[in-house]
């Protein structure tokens, strides 16, 4: 196998260590998710929507045990996306796999819809509140009605101090793994280059996307998740 193939390289293992520091809990928060979606699946057959694909850690999570499910991923960047493609690859799971470098708009056309999808960790990237709200509605338009859908996205009010001290406990996660405490606070800053809505906001936005039962499941520093499904 080639070099491109491996997915251990440098920026895979930086990208996935840093995602780890910053949540905790990300294994976790993925077999949660899985087990989810097993309950509402069962053992039929089912296509699953990624969101947010690059990387391939749903297709790591989720692939090699639930042969019966298939992934379309979506991601912009080229570059995470050749790592969820080396990802599935190593894992044997690549016929089951097609990734499309793009936004939902880039989907292909289809009569024929989803089974399930997930978005973590991409919503708090998409700064206007209109586009968030825009993209959950074309998520939930490519689902079969009932279909289960996670939602993972920092959260909380910019002007509210419940903010800053969650932000405050983030930094001391990287603290804790050796970070220099003196490049701590402007971390603390940049993360505020993230769009961060309040919690009943988003749940306002999955609700008028469509979604009911709408139930926080998880929730660990700056980060929390949503499990709901199409209406």
């Amino acid at each position: 196998m080639t070099e491109k193939l491996t997915f251990n390289s440098k920026n895979t293992i930086a990208y996935e260590e840093n995602a780890r520091v910053s949540i905790p809990t990300y294994d976790t928060l993925f077999a949660m998710v899985q087990s989810y979606f097993r309950t509402q699946l069962g053992e039929k057959e089912a296509s699953l929507l990624v969101i947010g694909a690059g990387g391939g850690n749903e297709l790591a999570a989720w692939g090699p045990s639930n042969p019966k499910w298939t992934f379309t991923g979506v991601d912009p960047s080229k570059e995470m996306l050749q790592m969820a493609e080396n990802k599935s690859i190593q894992l044997g799971i690549e016929s089951r796999v097609q990734l499309i470098q793009g936004t939902t708009a880039d989907l292909p056309p289809s009569e024929s819809k989803f089974d399930a999808a997930s978005c973590i960790l991409v919503l708090h990237f998409i700064e206007d509140v209109q586009q968030k709200l825009e993209l959950l509605q074309t998520i939930k338009g490519k689902l079969k009605p009932g279909a289960p859908f996670v939602l993972v996205t920092a959260y909380g009010d910019p002007d509210d101090t419940e903010l800053q001290d969650r932000i405050n406990v983030w930094k001391s996660f990287f603290f804790d793994v050796g970070y220099d405490s003196s490049k701590l606070d402007e971390m603390g800053k940049g993360i505020m280059n993230i769009s961060f809505i309040p919690e009943h906001h988003i749940e306002q936005l999955l609700e008028e996307s469509g979604f009911t039962n709408i139930t926080r499941f998880y929730s660990t520093g700056l980060f929390a998740g949503w499990i709901c499904h199409a209406e």
